[in-house]
């Protein structure tokens, strides 16, 4: 098998665009909501870090020998890691979730008031003539 050139575990600011993804998605409010935040995205990060982990054992494992890599204390390890960072993932996101249900409830707007409001003596007449007997309409034209 040909060497392959090794897969980067931690890519460059992949922490900071987790975070920042999150952010846009959730716009957490408060320092506890920021928290759950980073709790997810450090667990985020771990669930990618196993994911890669793996890849990397099985493009490393020599050809017929995978039964080998899946018997390995090292494999059960990673087998554990793999398990407990998604674990923190949903125990992160069921916290933050939490956290939003107990905010205070929004007050919905307030329908705004007309742009052109009627004259009162205007109304006024608008609303005599709309109690005008139909007859005496008839008269004037």
């Amino acid at each position: 098998m040909p060497n392959q050139p090794p897969i980067p575990v931690e890519p460059t600011g992949e922490l900071a665009r987790l975070r920042e993804d999150l952010i846009a998605f959730y716009r957490p409010v408060g320092s506890q909501e920021r928290l759950a935040v980073e709790r997810v995205a450090f667990a985020q990060q771990s669930m990618l870090r196993a994911a890669r982990l793996e890849t990397s054992l099985f493009q490393s494992a020599p050809e017929g020998e995978l039964h080998t890599i899946l018997e390995t204390p090292g494999f059960k390890a990673f087998l554990r890691y793999q398990s407990q960072a998604e674990r923190l993932y949903r125990r992160a996101i069921d916290e933050l979730l939490s956290l939003q249900a107990e905010r205070p409830p929004v007050p919905f707007p307030q329908p705004a008031a007309p742009a052109h409001q009627p004259q009162p003596a205007v109304a006024a007449a608008s609303a005599a003539a709309s109690r005008a007997p139909l007859g005496n309409l008839a008269l004037r034209l």
